[in-house]
């Protein structure tokens, strides 16, 4: 197992474009805007192009899936966008909470400033940050269809809520050019980019070489190995050992163990994890 040079990923396909265009189209109904972020990448995972819906409507950025990132760092996020953005609300959420979720509907009820009887709010973020999953935690039953894969959402629909918001579900939408090819690796950790256009190898390395510098102990327990003195490619080897992923000849099989240390990650399995930093 060598380590590889960060790839440069792009991906925006012809649907996103059109979605895009929809929205726009029925942003003069929009009272709130909800962004919904993943909380374990909340800087790379935050569209920039979403501004264009915000500008002038009531704006919550939604750190979703909070219970899978490292508490103290969210904290830390949650400061860092006070103090860099003019957001009216930086919430942490997570769908399965009951408390967060009467505290986001209380949240979204303030910033009802026009005191519309019923609050329209655009649902949005790129895809796999748990938009569905996070409507259908406010409206109380399974309406949206819901996958830790993206383009689980197919078109746009309003949908009502016991609390007296309409919501509307979007497709997951990117950006057309990442500037930062850290970007492109890091919503390839997440799922937000379609597993067809990425070497599995190469972004498992990256991603186990920063969870060997600040998620040590969290690697050993889930693994059961040990990690001091190791390089990557050794601590490679001792995953596909511990695990018996092993090709014919008893080499090791890093195409599954890569998909292991990815999927592991996307579903929590690893621990509380944050995997970049305000600073």
């Amino acid at each position: 197992m060598s380590e590889e040079k960060i790839e440069y990923i792009q991906w925006y396909p012809g649907h996103m474009a059109k979605a895009n265009r929809e929205i726009k189209e029925k942003l003069k109904l929009i009272n709130v805007v909800i962004e919904v972020v993943d909380a374990r990448l909340p800087l790379s995972s935050k569209n920039p192009e979403i501004n264009q819906y915000t500008w002038n409507k009531q704006h919550i950025l939604l750190l979703n899936k909070s219970d899978l990132a490292d508490p103290e760092v969210s904290l830390e996020w949650m400061d860092w966008f006070k103090k860099n953005t003019d957001i009216e609300k930086i919430v942490l959420f997570d769908a399965f909470d009951r408390r967060m979720k009467t505290d986001l509907v209380r949240t979204i009820h303030e910033l009802n400033i026009k005191e519309k009887a019923q609050v329209k709010c655009l649902v949005c973020g790129i895809p796999n940050v748990g938009k569905s999953t996070v409507i259908n935690s406010l409206i109380g039953k399974r309406k949206t269809q819901i996958g830790n894969k993206p383009g689980v959402t197919k078109g746009q629909q309003w949908l009502s809520t016991p609390d007296h918001l309409m919501l509307l579900d979007t497709p997951g939408i990117l950006w057309p050019k990442f500037e930062d090819p850290l970007v492109g690796l890091h919503l390839a950790w997440l799922g937000s980019i379609k597993d067809t256009i990425y070497e599995k190898e190469n972004i498992a390395a990256d991603l186990l070489k920063y969870l060997l510098v600040y998620y040590p102990d969290e690697l050993e327990a889930i693994y059961k190995i040990e990690v001091a003195g190791k390089n990557l490619p050794e601590v490679f080897d001792a995953i596909a050992k511990s695990r018996g992923l092993l090709i014919k000849g008893g080499e090791y099989d890093y195409a599954r163990t890569s998909v292991l240390i990815l999927n592991d990650f996307k579903n929590g399995r690893i621990g509380r994890i944050t995997l970049e930093r305000p600073e």
